[in-house]
């Protein structure tokens, strides 16, 4: 019965929900996602990119959720909130788990997501073409880098409506070298000018300047994955805590627009 009614106040709340605050602040987010609020500051980011809840907004590969539980709700009365995913047909055991993962999460919540597209993460654009107002990615360029960076940037270009933004926030490298999964901050903005894109600027809003970025397993040192990956056994428990006092890594925030017709 107390569940019962709790639910039924957190999906009142959202109806009613007019801004982004309302949902950050919403009781459908757990607390362990609400402690990262102050790593991800996903209020001023989201504002930056210029996000309004009547637009089309596909978001690349949601992973476990974070963006999703604010975006998708935001998104749900006015506007359409898109999921790019992988396959589930896919030849890895982890995109297939990733994707029954997140179908199992939507419907656990559709009272307060709603009914979001779900489209495939490959192809030349993410869903119709030309049909989203914004797109964006939540750490995931460094995972394309030598690989699909060009034609994962190229889809992006072709789902956006001319005039719509790009938004990106990734794990910043101080080089020129992407490594441990940093990345060069000047040329993933050459790599989207070299698609097309217009460089709008940077918010540093993300920034961490305590991130010193000479962890021996790389980002995945520091929270929230707090990998034990190349750690020496003796020294864990103390590496883990200096991590923590760090928290989640230095990131860029960049903005892009495709050039109207």
């Amino acid at each position: 019965m107390r569940k019962s009614f709790l639910l039924l106040f957190v999906i009142s709340t959202l109806v009613n929900a007019q801004t982004l605050d309302d949902i950050i602040n919403s009781e459908h987010r757990s607390a362990q996602n609400k402690a990262r609020d102050q790593y991800r500051n996903p209020v001023e980011t989201l504002n930056f990119f210029g996000i309004k809840n009547n637009m089309t907004v596909v978001e690349l590969n949601p992973g476990g959720g974070w963006y999703q539980e604010i975006l998708a709700p935001f998104l749900k009365d006015k506007g359409k909130y898109v999921s790019a995913t992988y396959d589930p047909d896919s030849e890895s055991e982890y995109r297939r788990n990733s994707y029954q993962a997140e179908m199992k999460r939507l419907k656990a919540n559709k009272k307060i997501y709603g009914k979001p597209l779900v489209v495939s993460l490959s192809g030349e654009a993410y869903g119709k073409e030309e049909s989203a107002d914004m797109v964006l990615s939540f750490r995931n360029y460094h995972n394309w880098i030598g690989n699909s960076e060009f034609e994962k940037l190229r889809a992006m270009y072709n789902t956006l409506k001319p005039g719509g933004i790009l938004g990106i926030t990734d794990h910043r490298s101080d080089s020129t070298i992407d490594e441990k999964g940093y990345t060069c901050e000047p040329c993933m903005i050459k790599d989207a000018e070299v698609v097309g894109f217009i460089y709008l600027g940077a918010s540093q809003i993300n920034a961490n300047p305590k991130d010193t970025k000479d962890h021996p397993g790389g980002v995945w040192n520091l929270p929230p994955t707090l990998s034990k990956n190349q750690l020496s056994n003796k020294n864990i428990n103390e590496a883990q805590k200096r991590y923590k006092s760090i928290g989640e890594s230095d990131r860029y925030t960049l903005k892009f627009m495709k050039p109207n017709k």
